[in-house]
């Protein structure tokens, strides 16, 4: 019987999602909820069944999962609803625009028994994926130090309302766009965040930040940085890990570069269907994950106690801006990057 998987949400990301299931042999996309019924009719297609409150979604039954791609602040309640419908579950990043929210979703999936993961789609990138491996072999030894910046549209109206909603939002570019580059950190640093030292700046009269700068140091020892800006580049988003005999760079537009001996060598270009296949790998690994086939790792699934780690690590980088100070990150013994 195949594994029918209900969308909360019928934006941009959703319908990556829905490609991405298009042509599943063991899943399928079930039904649609989004409170603009036209949005979701058309990200549903002929014969999905609609909804525009995921409460009735959830009693329609017949489903065995949901994927949730609503504005963050509403993640954590509908995840903790599904998992109380007995759905598992795949969140969405950032998983919550709290540690507490995040918590609240771990111990709903754990008490009924259903899988949450964390759509850290990068994870599934088969650039990013190729540089993890290459990291972990030990080929060049072990990271020292890495790097990460990313540019994103965050002037007024270049998005969605919502975002620039504080309460909706939990937060601007930080940990809207920023979570991306914290968990490169974690995942290629091979260590969970234990301090930040950050600054934030915005635009008047906008509730959020637009633009942020960060000193990140992990639980290994690994020193981070990271740099998020809005303000009229070209789009770039790109992490250099620097280790012992060599510095690799990986880069959304680039691909995946080796710097040695004043030398820089192409291992992987960037192409045009690999954003693709990272969600489609995504759901493969939770449908898997979800029937009981692969455990926790690369090519799986993400866990939820990860997904907040990079959560805390981004609720870290706005109090040191409001503070002023470095900032500690309590130590998450069920993380592994």
């Amino acid at each position: 019987m195949r594994f029918r998987i209900g969308v909360l949400g019928a934006g941009a990301v959703a319908a990556d999602h829905v490609r991405a299931a298009a042509d599943a042999p063991d899943y399928e996309i079930a039904a649609v909820c989004d409170v603009d019924r036209a949005a979701a009719e058309a990200l549903a297609g002929p014969g999905v069944p609609v909804h525009t409150d995921h409460r009735e979604l959830l009693a329609d039954g017949g489903l065995d999962a949901v994927v949730i791609t609503v504005p963050h602040a509403l993640h954590a309640p509908m995840a903790v609803a599904a998992a109380h419908a007995g759905l598992h579950v795949l969140v969405e990043k950032p998983m919550a625009t709290s540690v507490a929210d995040c918590t609240r979703m771990i111990e709903a999936s754990r008490a009924s028994g259903t899988l949450l993961a964390v759509a850290h789609v990068l994870h599934f990138d088969p650039v990013a994926l190729a540089a993890r491996r290459l990291v972990a072999s030990g080929a060049y030894g072990e990271p020292l130090l890495l790097t990460h910046r990313r540019s994103a549209h965050y002037e007024p109206g270049s998005r969605p309302p919502w975002f620039f909603d504080r309460a909706v939002a939990g937060g601007g570019i930080v940990l809207n766009v920023g979570t991306h580059g914290l968990d490169r950190i974690q995942w290629l640093g091979g260590s969970a965040v234990r301090r930040v030292s950050g600054l934030v700046r915005g635009r008047p009269g906008m509730e959020v930040e637009t633009d942020a700068l960060a000193l990140v140091e992990l639980e290994n020892g690994v020193g981070a940085g990271i740099a998020l800006t809005s303000r009229g580049t070209p789009f770039f988003d790109e992490t250099e890990v620097v280790l012992d005999a060599a510095t690799l760079r990986v880069s959304r537009t680039g691909g995946l570069t080796l710097l040695r001996d004043g030398e820089s060598t192409r291992l992987m270009a960037v192409e045009p269907a690999h954003q693709h296949d990272a969600f489609r790998a995504q759901l493969d690994g939770f449908f898997a994950a979800a029937r009981g086939g692969a455990p926790y790792g690369d090519g799986a699934y993400v866990d939820g106690a990860y997904g907040r780690s990079v959560v805390a690590a981004a609720l870290a980088l706005y109090a040191s801006a409001d503070g002023g100070e470095r900032v500690e990150v309590a130590a998450d013994p069920a993380v592994t990057p």
